[in-house]
């Protein structure tokens, strides 16, 4: 009898020597388990507090979470098996933002991409009527792409149809729309290469040449005249003008530029005499604007580029 109770004992005693060892793994792994039942990712709990504040039907705030992390299979199920149709949902402290554009504000292209593959309208943009100006269209996808650092939204906008002339809420050109966005230059550099007019009035009288010459961006200025950009070409009244003594082929000539690198300038110089297009009298604003900056400001004492030198002018 006594041999049975030491027996028994010394097995329970093995037992919870041996449940003590796995107490700890067994502790954490409920912990574990816990935190990914119970604690949300922190970056799905913030996409559900931005979505929930921007909009209010609760397949569309999925959609937006779904969206804004990238989550693409979330993005399918919705949009074709659910019926969630973003081209339809706007958002914004105007209610005209369309929903396409939620994945650009949050910063994600995947969510983008994702809704363009599952059939989201690019170009979807919501009109307004404006008391002085007829009917506008409020910023769309693309306009929201064009303001942005990084290239890569436009550029997969643009892969799934957009439209790279698209205007924004002023009229205004998307080239236009880079450019004044504190030179977004990479994105006018991919809206010229799709296909943009890069010789439309992207603002009153302007071109998108004339916007980067008028202001000494002679390096931008000589890519887009190397694409075709027409430096003889201003607007008047929403008219196409052209002369040799245009804001584009004046600034070229007589603005101050560079002092510490004029080569940009001077390629551009050389670019407009290769065509034949003389330097025009210098106008009294860029004269006064060379006095202001201590240049030369007497047009006798300022020399043409030496055309005999190597130009690549294409």
């Amino acid at each position: 009898m006594t041999s049975r109770h030491e027996a028994a004992r010394q097995q329970t005693s093995r037992f919870l020597s041996r449940a003590w060892r796995l107490a700890p793994l067994v502790f954490v792994t409920f912990l574990l388990s816990a935190c990914v039942l119970v604690v949300p990712s922190p970056d799905t709990a913030g996409e559900r507090t931005a979505a929930a504040r921007a909009f209010q039907e609760p397949r569309a705030q999925a959609l937006a979470v779904a969206a804004a992390t990238g989550d693409a299979d979330a993005v399918r199920r919705l949009m074709q098996d659910e019926g969630v149709d973003p081209d339809v949902i706007f958002w914004g402290r105007d209610g005209g933002t369309p929903m396409l554009a939620w994945p650009i504000y949050r910063g994600n292209p995947d969510g983008l991409r994702a809704m363009l593959e599952n059939g989201a309208d690019p170009n979807v943009a919501k009109a307004y009527q404006t008391q002085d100006r007829g009917i506008r269209n409020n910023a769309n996808a693309m306009v929201w792409a064009a303001e942005q650092d990084d290239p890569v939204y436009l550029q997969i906008l643009l892969d799934h149809g957009g439209d790279p002339d698209t205007r924004n809420a002023n009229n205004e050109a998307l080239l236009f729309h880079a450019f004044i966005k504190q030179n977004k230059w990479r994105n006018v550099r991919v809206l010229v290469e799709r296909g943009a007019d890069i010789d439309a009035q992207v603002s009153p009288g302007s071109t998108i040449v004339s916007k980067y010459a008028v202001r000494g961006g002679f390096e931008m200025t000589h890519w887009l005249l190397a694409r075709g950009a027409d430096p003889t070409l201003d607007y008047s009244y929403s008219q196409p003008v052209r002369s040799t003594d245009s804001h584009t082929i004046r600034a070229i000539f007589w603005h101050p530029g560079n002092p510490d690198d004029p080569s940009w300038q001077i390629a551009c110089q050389r670019w407009l005499l290769a065509r034949g297009i003389a330097r025009p009298p210098m106008p009294e604003q860029y004269r006064r604007m060379r006095q202001t900056f201590g240049f030369p400001h007497e047009e006798d004492r300022i020399p043409l580029p030496d055309m005999d030198d190597t130009e690549d002018t294409t």
